[in-house]
């Protein structure tokens, strides 16, 4: 609500789409104020048939990964429209979903909020780290069945203090997660980009790794904090899980694409392969209905793509994007 009556005063008319609105109390009070539509927004077709309905919008703002195409920018930028589209606000950092170069080619600006989310990624990130090393979502479910013996399996097992963790990225996200393992005694490596200099590393609290293949053989723990681009589609494949120590964690709250699911589950169904347990937070589809590979596959933790929603990370995004919105506005 805050977003939208910061969209008003910026003197711009906001159309709400309450296709994912289920409270029918906040339904009512936003169709009292603004405009409304009902359409879903990660079906391109349907984002089409909206603006076509509406008569072209000059902005579109979002939060989740909508579907914006070649196709899409060429048909809500056309002149039939009586307002063509100039710019796409996301608060979110992650733009896979988006064809910049359309948008560019298009004359369409696209303003996002990187690094608003990395405190909340970073959380449920060592969170699922902890599940995954402690078993803790795989002993609530015995013990809700009864079953005691299963809930003690294991035990005793690895903790984050005897682990050394590899993270394979070094942005916002990335640091933040070094920064908050720091406390639980981990050991932190780091595989970065080209500008991840070693006089950079030394301003991080964890050790460079030369190369993606010295972290991934060399550490207990490989969290992936890449964006989804063509050069790191893949990344982690077959060949890198099986670089990875017997038993070791993989997670992945990145992008599907970086660590592909099948790669996954064929990985933890082959006794010569490392990993022991995944724990994902991206999937290749993503919504309803949801299906995964990795859902019947005993030595997982799955998080629906949640990591970035948290109330504070939320409003912080949208305060950094009306912001930018602004600016882009200003006379």
């Amino acid at each position: 609500m805050a977003e939208l009556e910061g969209l008003t005063q910026l003197g711009l008319v906001p159309t709400v789409n309450l296709h994912r609105v289920a409270d029918r109390t906040f339904r009512s009070e936003i169709e009292h104020r603004w405009d409304c539509a009902d359409f879903d927004g990660f079906s391109a077709n349907e984002i089409l048939a909206a603006f076509d309905r509406g008569g072209g919008y000059d902005a579109l703002k979002c939060r989740a990964g909508v579907p914006l195409s070649r196709n899409v920018f060429e048909q809500v930028t056309n002149e039939r429209h009586g307002q063509p589209l100039r710019l796409v606000a996301k608060a979110a950092s992650g733009l896979d979903s988006i064809d910049l170069g359309a948008a560019d080619d298009l004359g369409v600006t696209v303003l996002s909020t990187p690094a608003a989310n990395a405190g909340a990624v970073a959380e449920l990130t060592i969170g699922l780290m902890l599940d995954a090393l402690r078993g803790i979502s795989k002993r609530d479910r015995a013990l809700r069945a009864g079953d005691w013996g299963t809930a003690v399996d294991g035990i005793p097992v690895r903790s984050l203090s005897d682990s050394r963790v590899g993270l394979v990225g070094s942005g916002a996200i990335a640091r933040a997660v070094a920064e908050r393992l720091g406390p639980f005694g981990a050991e932190v490596w780091v595989h970065g980009s080209p500008r991840f200099t070693a006089e950079e590393a030394a301003q991080w609290p964890a050790y460079r790794a030369e190369n993606l293949r010295a972290l991934v053989t060399s550490c207990d723990i490989i969290s992936v904090h890449v964006p989804a681009t063509p050069a790191t589609t893949g990344l982690i494949g077959a060949r890198e899980l099986r670089w990875m120590k017997p038993g070791a964690v993989l997670v992945n709250t990145s992008r599907e694409q970086v660590v592909p699911e099948d790669a996954l589950d064929a990985a933890l169904r082959d006794p010569s392969c490392g990993p022991g347990h995944v724990a994902v937070d991206v999937f290749a589809r993503e919504g309803k209905p949801f299906s995964s590979v990795l859902a019947s596959n005993a030595n997982t933790t799955l998080s629906p793509h949640v990591a970035g929603m948290t109330l504070n990370a939320m409003r912080t995004s949208s305060e950094r994007l009306l912001a930018e919105i602004a600016r882009f506005y200003a006379p």
